[in-house]
């Protein structure tokens, strides 16, 4: 048991001696100012209460219009100046910090950083942010969704609603609404309809109900993960266990878009296969038309490859 005691004291003297050696390496550095005092390891963490918009006021009203803080590993700014702010996100400026902090706890969720949201700046986000406002959320791409796509998917959703409330159903509005936007989505990326039973007590497709508990599993692991950004040790730890949740969970995630993928993989297999056979007959429809047409060569004589 002393042996105990004389490691943990050791190792967070040791703790202690590192925190403060990154720290004079950090002074160097020309930073804005902040509380004079930041606790070991947390650093002006503790500072923050809730709400937070409140804490981050008082600060700036202490400390100046930019102030710097040290949230556990971690450094942000606070910018309390709305004339400071259009500043940053004009010019320059705007390139400069156009770029998403990366997170730990968001790489396995947001495939590696190559999310449109959390991508940084270059020509991985300009060709997503092309294909988005060109393809996807164009005006015209808008207007055939809504003359087509959305308004049938809302006239399914009203006759479902109709039957469910002459069976005296119990009816959640919001998870009607979420469904409503799922199967939306998956008729216009993959042009797939989600499949729905005859039971009226049945409020979501097959697909949206899948959808939906990964996403409420992943929110809630995502918060409590979210330590880990600022404290690495939470993270090699692994002290929730969110680490190996979030991972099966993503699993999950990656295994019902990978079936998404593999429908539209042979849905482009097959309208290959029928045009291979479309250009096969016009190919012998016009190897036909020739042999009709020819005076020259014997019909006997002409055969279709």
């Amino acid at each position: 048991m002393e042996g105990f005691y004389y490691v943990a004291v050791v190792t967070s003297v040791l703790l202690v001696l590192l925190h403060h050696l990154l720290m004079r390496r950090k002074k160097q550095q020309r930073l804005p100012p902040g509380p004079r005092f930041a606790f070991p390891i947390l650093g002006h963490l503790p500072l923050l209460k809730k709400p937070l918009q409140t804490s981050l006021a008082g600060l700036v009203s202490r400390h100046g219009p930019v102030v710097h803080l040290r949230l556990g590993g971690r450094h942000a700014v606070v910018i309390g100046s709305a004339a400071l702010a259009k500043e940053c996100f004009s010019g320059e400026l705007d390139v400069t910090i156009a770029n998403r902090p990366h997170f730990p706890s968001a790489r396995e969720v947001s495939f590696d950083y190559s999310v449109l949201t959390v991508a940084n700046y270059g020509a991985l986000w300009r060709t997503m942010r092309r294909v988005s406002t060109v393809h996807l959320l164009s005006a015209h791409r808008v207007n055939i969704m809504s003359d087509t796509v959305i308004a049938r998917e809302l006239r399914a959703m009203l006759r479902r609603l109709a039957r469910a409330s002459a069976s005296a159903a119990r009816v959640e509005l919001k998870r009607r609404l979420f469904d409503l936007s799922h199967s939306v989505l998956m008729e216009i990326m993959a042009q797939t309809r989600n499949t729905y039973s005859d039971d009226a007590d049945e409020d979501m497709s097959k697909e949206a109900r899948e959808m939906k508990e990964i996403i409420e599993e992943i929110i809630p692991l995502v918060g409590v993960a979210n330590q880990w950004d600022y404290m690495p040790l939470l993270r090699w730890l692994d002290v929730y266990g969110a680490k190996r949740k979030l991972a099966d969970v993503v699993k999950r995630r990656n295994l019902f878009f990978d079936k998404m993928i593999d429908a539209e993989r042979q849905k482009l297999k097959q309208l290959e296969r029928k045009k291979g056979e479309a250009d096969a007959n016009d190919s012998c429809y016009h190897c036909r038309k020739q042999s009709l047409m020819s005076t020259r060569t014997p019909l006997s004589t002409l055969s279709c490859q």
